[in-house]
């Protein structure tokens, strides 16, 4: 069994809850609701570029909102309700977070705190409130002064010592105010803190900063009168958290974490964490690794996609818990996963997932859908892992790895396959493989979202070929052109 790490956002109490956010029954049910689920530890979160308390290091949310753009859609208005929100909540002198670590500690769950260190929402709108002054006042220190094509390359870079500086200050004040088990460096958000080329040299400013942060935890041990732990969201492997200045596994072996969530970015959910060599490589150190989850789910990047949003549901949810645990993670990392998203999963959906997400017996016997996807962040100059969409070649074999773990041999397993454009398939279209085992064609097959755009087709494994780990499906198509758009073992 793994529990839930379960990571609040900034925004998504207050985008919810409004003229009831003062409230202090809602404050108070906001958390009671993961009593009793698998939820171990929380992570609030309470910053982006601006925070959501009083400081004297950066900027508030609701500072400069008289001149911040007011767009008139429903987003726009969201984060003006925010905003006031948050206002309204320092305006009666409501110490929120305090009051949510306290209650966290009476109900049995590990209070964290987590600090996005380098946040670019909304980066196509400069007079957006998300920006802080500091932003805003020092074009100059992005990270890419070469380009401006994507958000990314507007974070900031920190390479300038003011960035390194700026930001530190904000986690000082995290120390300062709140009482809390543990807090994590959030350098996912967005992940790109470097001038391109120059990530060797970032990675030894990391080092630094990481270093600085477990001294700043040793003094505020002291002060707190227990221990402090430190917790970093990195890139997905070892390696491209390594080559994009995020030395995850070094920090371990330094003494500086205590924990690593190996995570993707945004686009998409990413099973294919590689757990074992996570944990090869901080062996000895006492480090944990919490693979995380995302909340959307995408076979490739859009444009390419046509299913622009979507998003994972308890059973692609559950595929991926298990892996994860069959590879050795210590805990089940959730991010964009809060309640009241109604975009995603009902309120039953999400105490589903709460309660039964790393918990391998409620999770054992029931449907597990295992999707190939790819990883959204990568060093500057490599190539991407998308696989899909594939031109498949007629009458040769291609292959493509699913990661499932351990599983009963008593369930069933099936190959789920989409083509573009094809609708219809013929059992003489194409042969599947799984594990050198040839499959029965079964037909069109028709599950619940997430779906590819096109019609589905499904392969019945044969107990013979399946195996722990991964399973290597193979198609050889017998068709001129067919185009693989998605990839899938269900296991029901």
């Amino acid at each position: 069994m793994a529990g839930i790490w379960l990571n609040e956002d900034n925004s998504h109490y207050f985008f919810t809850r409004k003229e009831k956010s003062t409230d202090p029954e809602a404050i108070r049910d906001f958390m009671l609701q993961y009593k009793d689920t698998n939820v171990e530890r929380f992570l609030l979160c309470a910053n982006a570029q601006k925070t959501n308390f009083p400081t004297e290091a950066g900027d508030i949310i609701y500072q400069d909102l008289d001149t911040a753009n007011n767009n008139d859609d429903d987003r726009g208005k969201n984060f003006f309700n925010w905003a006031h929100a948050v206002k309204a909540v320092v305006d009666e002198g409501i110490d929120i977070y305090s009051i949510w670590i306290d209650l966290l500690r009476k109900i049995g769950i590990s209070p964290w705190v987590t600090m996005r260190m380098n946040d670019i929402h909304n980066a196509d709108d400069p007079k957006h409130l998300m920006h802080s002054r500091f932003y805003k006042e020092n074009l100059d220190y992005r990270r890419a002064m070469h380009r401006d094509e994507k958000w990314e390359d507007r974070q900031l870079n920190y390479l300038i010592d003011d960035v390194q500086e700026y930001h530190f200050g904000i986690l000082r004040e995290y120390f300062e105010k709140y009482d809390f088990d543990g807090i994590e460096l959030d350098w996912l958000r967005f992940g790109n803190h470097f001038p391109v080329g120059y990530e060797d040299t970032g990675r030894e400013v990391l080092n630094e900063f990481m270093a600085k942060t477990r001294t700043l935890a040793d003094e505020f041990e002291k002060k707190r009168g227990h221990g402090i732990e430190i917790g970093a969201r990195v890139p997905v492997s070892p390696e491209s958290a390594f080559d994009m200045g995020m030395d995850g596994v070094g920090w371990a072996l330094a003494g500086y974490v205590n924990y690593l969530a190996p995570s993707p970015f945004w686009h998409t959910s990413q099973a294919d964490i590689p757990v074992e060599r996570w944990k090869r490589q901080v062996a000895g150190t006492g480090c944990l690794i919490a693979p995380c989850l995302e909340i959307c789910l995408r076979q490739y990047a859009f444009p390419k996609c046509k299913n622009e949003f979507q998003f994972n549901s308890i059973e692609t949810i559950r595929a991926a818990a298990h892996s994860f645990i069959d590879r050795g993670a210590d805990a089940i990392y959730t991010f964009n996963y809060m309640d009241m998203q109604k975009f995603a999963y009902d309120e039953d959906g999400y105490k589903e997932i709460i309660h039964e997400t790393g918990d391998i017996d409620k999770m054992k016997g029931k449907r597990k859908r295992f999707i190939l996807t790819f990883n959204d962040r990568r060093p500057e100059g490599t190539v991407s892992d998308e696989v899909l969409p594939y031109n498949l070649k007629k009458n040769v074999f291609s292959g493509f790895r699913v990661h499932t773990g351990n599983m009963d041999i008593n369930e069933q397993r099936i190959v789920l396959l989409s083509f573009k454009d094809m609708e219809e398939l013929r059992e003489s279209d194409a042969d599947v493989y799984v594990n050198g085992i040839k499959c029965r064609y079964s037909g069109s097959f028709e599950p619940d979202k997430p779906v590819p755009h096109d019609s589905l087709f499904s392969w019945v494994i044969p107990n013979d070929a399946y195996k722990d780990g991964y399973q290597v499906i193979e198609i050889n198509s017998h068709l001129s052109q067919l185009i693989l758009d998605w990839v899938e073992i269900l296991v029901d």
